[in-house]
């Protein structure tokens, strides 16, 4: 293997913590997935260690939910010049967690940092540029995507950096432009609208933009090798220089009817914006936690935090179960994507369905029941 030759790249498979094994994949990788770790780059914490840590102790997870962490603190000198170090912290042929009903498909990779704010290097940027081309060459994968372009992330503020900016790496932090979406696009697995749209760059063409040059298009509905017009929604684009302001019509009703439900039942203070985002993931969890304390005498911290304490507390719900532990339940499937039909705190046949799609969908058990699985993969997945 390429990759595997990389003179800052350092094996610590079978090295970091783990509780347990990750199984084997079923599907062939199809795509490289490009994450940030949401830590200070020059932190402590901030290397693939600390990381295996969070994810097994935390999140209750088998190992460190990525194949490949890059680690900007750490330098390398090869004879190129300096690099930053790359942890190989799981075969490629393991399925570990890092981009929920994808992992199958998927290679996680992740740049540590916090790309909201950090600066990407020259020694960070050579690694991502060498890795990719090491990666293409030994025929790992054939897409690239951030995490946020991948089906139910498209609220996540990850990846930050210009990832296919960074694959252009030549030595200068000023890497070449990316190559111009085409006119007509040919959806490939895992695509989204909002993903297809981003392939445009920040202010270019929208996911409006491209439902009005599509007529018909049912966006829950994409298949691959269907063709999007990509040259027709350009031309319907705001000017790049004219900000574009949301309308409180822009989201979407069912996800405002949960922020209000939230804010009035659990005082989760949320703007109903109908856009599901991390405050809004943030609030269910919080909801969960305090249902599980008044119902169960848990005693949780109702922080938002969805780790082992919470995952150990989870009651399982079944088709017959009412009250707010199923509306809530119901309110997860909904904003990843599974709509249970009427949010009415009733597991019906409805939730059932919805359940057990998302249950196939992320490779769990398909018992129709919402225990600690289905729950760990909603709010930690």
């Amino acid at each position: 293997m390429n990759f595997t030759n990389l003179l800052q790249l350092v094996d610590m498979r079978n090295k970091l913590k783990t509780k347990g094994n990750y199984s084997k994949r079923t599907k062939s990788i199809t795509h490289r997935v490009w994450h940030h770790s949401l830590t200070k780059k020059e932190l402590d914490g901030s290397d693939a260690a600390s990381f295996a840590a969070y994810h097994v102790g935390t999140l209750g997870w088998p190992g460190i939910g990525y194949t490949f962490v890059i680690e900007p603190k750490n330098l390398i000198n090869t004879p190129n010049g300096k690099r930053a170090r790359i942890v190989y912290a799981n075969d490629i042929n393991n399925r570990t967690y890092h981009v929920g009903n994808s992992n199958q498909f998927s290679l996680g990779i992740c740049v540590a940092g916090d790309y909201r704010y950090d600066k990407m290097d020259d020694a960070t940027l050579a690694s991502i540029a060498e890795l990719h081309a090491a990666l293409v060459k030994d025929g790992i994968g054939k897409y690239d995507k951030a995490h946020n372009e991948m089906p139910g992330y498209s609220w996540k503020a990850c990846c930050e950096y210009n990832y296919r900016d960074a694959f252009d790496w030549k030595g200068s932090k000023t890497p070449a432009k990316p190559t111009p979406a085409p006119d007509v696009y040919t959806i490939q697995e895992g695509d989204t609208l909002w993903s297809i749209a981003h392939k445009d760059g920040a202010g270019g063409v929208q996911i409006e933009d491209l439902i009005k040059a599509n007529p018909g298009i049912d966006p829950t509905k994409l298949k691959i090798g269907q063709k999007i017009n990509f040259g027709n929604a350009k031309k319907v684009v705001v000017q790049p220089d004219v900000k574009k302001e949301k309308s409180s019509d822009d989201g979407d009703e069912t996800t405002r009817s949960i922020q209000k439900t939230l804010n009035s039942r659990y005082d989760a203070g949320l703007v109903a914006d109908g856009i599901n985002g991390p405050k809004t993931q943030t609030a269910l969890i919080k909801a969960l936690q305090t249902e599980l304390n008044k119902q169960f005498n848990k005693k949780l911290v109702v922080d938002g935090k969805w780790g082992a304490k919470t995952k150990a507390a989870i009651v399982t719900l079944e088709k017959g179960a009412k009250g707010n532990l199923t509306w809530i339940l119901q309110a997860a499937l909904y904003t990843e994507g599974y709509n249970p039909g009427s949010l009415d705190s009733d597991f019906g046949k409805g939730t059932e369905t919805a359940l057990s799609k998302f249950q196939k969908a992320r490779d769990i058990s398909v018992d129709k029941k919402a225990g600690k699985a289905s729950f760990a993969e909603l709010f930690a997945g």
